[in-house]
């Protein structure tokens, strides 16, 4: 999941497993969304708005930890993932 800091706003971006949707969660303040984008077809989907602790909630805790540490070291982007046992980025 990658997570980018653009301007006041905090975005976590990442595909489906299928890869046919593109999710993008928007924290920016207390105020989260969501807005699903199509891959594999021309649709569009309204962005909807979140109740607050839906984005951890979602990604869970791990990455919630690894998203705080980002915020703390004041990064503008970094890639979060768990470290789950067995976990091996290049395993598609």
């Amino acid at each position: 999941m990658l997570v980018e800091k653009i301007n006041t706003e905090y975005r976590f971006t990442s595909p489906t497993v299928d890869g046919a949707f593109l999710v993008k969660l928007t924290l920016k303040g207390k105020e989260e969304s969501l807005n699903t984008i199509s891959v594999a077809l021309s649709a569009s989907f309204p962005q909807r708005k979140l109740k607050p602790g839906t984005i951890r909630k979602a990604i869970g805790e791990e990455r919630w930890k690894n998203f705080m540490r980002m915020k703390k070291l004041k990064l503008a982007t970094m890639f979060i993932e768990p470290h789950a046992k067995g976990f091996i980025p290049n395993d598609f």
